[in-house]
């Protein structure tokens, strides 16, 4: 019970970060629907879509290979190695995209501006280059430090958005501080609110450097061929598994325009844009899922030799689970009232319908991090890659095929049936290598509680809105302190058994 108390500790240093990451999202989806029109929302998010695919090119599964050599190896080496090795990559990659940008731009639609290609191009560079430094911070446990470097450049994005699309236009529309307003004026494009987005984001990227200068202080631009072979040999399953994992999440963002009927009242653009909003929504249930997957990933490595492990993990499994099921519970109760704060036009709103789905999606998402841990610390990755290309595969005929039937809802289900399949694959095939004793019955049994809470709250209306928020936020609450008063006594239970 210490280790999941340990876990969890380190777990909610690295949600500071990760909360206020995804938070970012919901700062800047108020904003970005406010100011920006469908079109160009979907255009921004389909860029992005690209960006998370080639992030996983750009690192090619090193930063989990990192971990595993690190625990066994020559950490310097393994650092250096690693390293420098992302880095060369790197920098041949967006120095390609870089001097292609006018050809890029084109292919991603009217809104990209080959000026945005080659913002995205050094973005991506510096993303991955620093991913190795930061695990480094993983495996030392140092997670404040991770969290507040994370936190500082969360901050510098949120406000150089709000300065280029808020303050900015604002100062120029005669609103406020009008004396500025010819100081902006010879520096601001007012035409090209998607470029201030990426600019934001790039010179928030550059911060990293000082702020990781003890880690990259202690870089050498040199490698161990025998180490980083070995490294790249384990990973290289792990790159796939990861770039159809990223498919699996982002993948609707490539597809949606091509799949969506064009006779809809709304475009395909259009149509991905008030998606994109929706699925920003659902980021809520990844905040403690990436805050878990932070901590879990070393922790999950560095107890894997314990025999006592199996249980962990099942317990680990089991308290995350019942966690996110009242995420999911609270989420879809009270959407109307999280919608209405951070979406700021109704044409937005058009598929929160589907919002459920998603979070469904991605709670099993979160379940299959959890069930993965045998084939990464038994080496088994390619199985990694097996699941994750059956997902990619369920994600592309999904989207391709319920998209132009049912719309927004077909590309839900698509993801949501995607990691479920993952999950029960990975389940049973982790039988064989790694066996844990999970107990799934009570985990289902507290989502099909979920599951008729909420549509049985659904059932009451009232007039007033604020009263109609004012009882799904009561109801929410008591089925949380129920669900925990619950685990709680079974747990002290179970201890006093023992």
């Amino acid at each position: 019970m210490n280790q999941i108390k340990k876990l969890a500790g380190q777990t909610a240093y690295y949600g500071i970060s990760s909360i206020l990451a995804r938070v970012l999202n919901f700062f800047l989806l108020p904003i970005w629907t406010k100011r920006l029109d469908m079109g160009e929302y979907g255009s921004a998010s389909e860029v992005y879509g690209f960006v998370a695919l080639l992030l996983v090119i750009y690192t090619f599964g090193m930063e989990t290979a990192f971990f595993r050599f690190a625990r066994k190896g020559d950490l310097k080496k393994v650092y250096q190695s690693s390293t420098t090795a992302v880095g060369f990559i790197s920098l041949f990659l967006s120095t390609l995209i870089f001097l292609n940008a006018d050809d890029l731009a084109l292919y991603l639609g009217k809104e990209v501006n080959p000026s945005y290609v080659q913002y995205i191009a050094a973005i991506l560079f510096i993303d991955a280059f620093i991913a190795i430094p930061f695990a480094m911070l993983r495996l030392k446990e140092k997670a404040l430090r991770f969290a507040v470097i994370k936190t500082t450049i969360v901050s510098i994005t949120i406000t150089l958005n709000l300065l280029f699309l808020v303050v900015f236009p604002d100062i120029l529309a005669g609103k406020y501080l009008d004396f500025l307003a010819p100081s902006i004026n010879k520096i601001y494009e007012p035409n090209m609110a998607i470029g201030y987005i990426f600019i934001s984001n790039l010179i928030a990227n550059l911060c990293y450097f000082p702020l990781l200068w003890r880690e990259l202080s202690e870089l050498r631009l040199t490698i161990h061929w025998p180490t980083l072979k070995a490294m790249v040999s384990y990973a290289f399953p792990l790159f796939l598994m990861g770039l159809a994992g990223m498919f699996n999440e982002q993948g609707f963002t490539i597809i949606f325009e091509w799949a969506y009927p064009v006779e809809e009242l709304l475009s395909p653009t259009e149509a991905l844009g008030v998606f994109s909003a929706t699925v920003k929504l659902s980021v809520i249930m990844m905040l403690g899922i990436q805050a878990f997957r932070y901590a879990a990933e070393p922790f999950f490595f560095n107890h894997a030799d314990n025999k006592e492990a199996p249980e962990l993990f099942a317990k680990i499994m089991h308290y995350f689970f019942i966690t996110n099921v009242v995420v999911l519970v609270a989420v879809t109760l009270n959407t109307p009232l999280i919608s209405e704060i951070f979406i700021q036009k109704a044409s937005f709103t058009q598929a929160l319908y589907v919002l459920p789905v998603l979070l469904g999606a991605k709670l099993f998402y979160g379940v299959y991090i959890n069930l993965s841990v045998w084939f990464k610390i038994k080496d088994k990755t390619q199985y990694g890659s097996y699941f994750a290309g059956i997902g990619a595969i369920i994600t592309l005929c999904g989207n391709l095929l319920l998209i132009p039937i049912l719309g927004f809802l077909g590309s839900a289900l698509s993801s949501l049936f995607c990691y479920l399949t993952m999950s029960l694959l990975c389940y049973l095939y982790g039988k064989k290598y790694f066996p844990v004793p999970y107990q799934f019955s009570p985990l289902f049994i507290h989502l099909i509680i979920g599951i008729a809470l909420i549509v049985a709250a659904h059932q009451i209306t009232v007039a007033s809105h604020f009263i109609q928020y004012g009882i799904q936020i009561a109801i929410t609450l008591i089925y949380a302190a129920l669900v925990f008063r619950y685990e709680w006594k079974h747990l002290q239970y179970k201890t006093q058994k023992n």
